[in-house]
């Protein structure tokens, strides 16, 4: 019984880890299927995320939902400058130049939060206390709810991206930019919404992080392999196969969590998901629509 209740509370928390991946690798996702910009730099927007909610709520007395609602607009409004700065003079380039400037960004954007918050990870008293019996586990209520609000993210992304003019914009501009450009859509607008989407989840996801785990200047750096993973797996440009990759890497994690420390699950993971990429180069749900 005592294996079972450790197993099934591995397997929620895989659950929750995998939606908030799905979040951080959501905006990677959009940034390379719209503009065929690598955003090497996307996992410190998830670190500035969380750093910027400590900080807020731990030295400002901000409350956390607050927090939650501030951080995602100030990350939007950095997402914009840095679209103007970087990400605009970087597509429909070589990719190598995508990557070097997203990797100094990734580089500014970790040493400038070293400087500014310091190096001591830190982490925020969860917002909602006790936890919930499920067939007979005690979860923490405040990840179900982070779990909550991940799905709701990701669906209210959907339904953006399905039912309004800049989604069937985003959707549209990856297939030909330059009829795209010819039929009145406007390119610049598409790719500025693109990056500030992309950051804002990403920031989102880091506040969501910071109740659950300790938040530091390089934690972007640890999600960034699991979040390529994801994407290249998943399918370049295809969401629900983002997100349906992400799920299964939190449950694997997750389960293997029982047997070995959370670091080396996720390594494991990472060497299961290697063989997809060589058989499947494209993505497991590559062309499906």
């Amino acid at each position: 019984m005592q294996l079972f209740n450790e197993i099934f509370f591995e397997l929620l928390n895989g659950v929750v880890w995998g939606l908030v991946l799905a979040m951080i690798a959501l905006g990677l996702c959009l940034i390379y299927g719209l503009m065929g910009v690598i955003n090497i730099a996307h996992g410190s927007f998830y670190m500035m995320g969380a750093m910027v909610g400590v900080y807020l709520v731990n030295h400002f007395g901000v409350s956390f939902w607050v927090a939650l609602i501030v951080v995602p607009i100030v990350l939007g409004i950095l997402g914009l400058v840095l679209n103007s700065l970087v990400f605009e003079r970087v597509v429909r380039r070589d990719p190598a130049i995508g990557l070097l400037a997203t990797a100094g960004l990734l580089l500014i954007m970790d040493n400038s939060a070293l400087a500014i918050f310091g190096g001591a990870p830190e982490s925020i008293a969860p917002p909602v206390l006790g936890g919930l019996s499920i067939f007979g586990v005690f979860y923490p209520a405040y990840r179900v709810l982070a779990a909550a609000i991940a799905i709701i993210v990701l669906g209210l992304t959907w339904l953006f991206l399905r039912f309004t003019v800049y989604g069937l914009w985003m959707r549209a501009t990856p297939q030909s930019r330059d009829l795209a450009s010819a039929i009145g859509i406007p390119i610049g607008r598409v790719n500025q919404l693109t990056v500030v989407l992309g950051v804002m989840t990403a920031g989102l996801a880091g506040v969501l992080v910071a109740p659950i785990s300790a938040a530091y200047f390089q934690m972007g750096l640890t999600i960034l392999a699991a979040s390529f993973m994801v994407v290249v797996v998943g399918g370049l440009g295809n969401l629900a196969g983002v997100v349906a990759i992400a799920l299964v890497f939190g449950i694997i994690r997750g389960l293997l969590s029982v047997v070995m420390p959370p670091t080396w699950a996720e390594v494991a993971v990472l060497l299961v998901l290697l063989p997809i990429m060589y058989f499947r180069p494209n993505g497991i749900f590559a062309g499906w629509k």
